[in-house]
């Protein structure tokens, strides 16, 4: 595993200082069409995820592992179900804490 370049966990806000490079996104599934997911992320912006073709999303919450290519879109590299019950509350929190107050811990 390498950790050189750990991959931070970003909400719609912090997303926008991670342009064209890798993050990890959780939010809940909007919608989907034509391979564009509409995710509602934990601070309650929407991102538009460019997901693989025939991507399948089983629960209402998702991580996206992805590359930032606008302040509102997410093209996926990969993706894991986070079930369909999430505090987004308390995740934003983790995202703010991981990348403000105290990125030594996380990063």
């Amino acid at each position: 595993m390498d950790v050189s370049e750990p991959t931070p966990r970003v909400n719609f806000e912090l997303m926008q200082r991670h342009l064209h490079k890798k993050v990890l996104l959780v939010g809940q599934i909007e919608g989907i069409e034509n391979n564009v997911a509409r995710l509602r992320a934990a601070d309650g912006g929407t991102v538009q995820v460019m997901t693989k073709p025939g991507g399948v999303f089983n629960t209402q919450f998702v991580q996206f592992e992805g590359i930032v290519e606008s302040p509102t879109q997410l093209h996926e590299l990969d993706h894991s179900s986070f079930g369909d019950s999430l505090d987004m509350g308390v995740y934003n929190e983790l995202c703010k804490i991981a990348n403000q107050d105290f990125p030594q811990l996380f990063y």
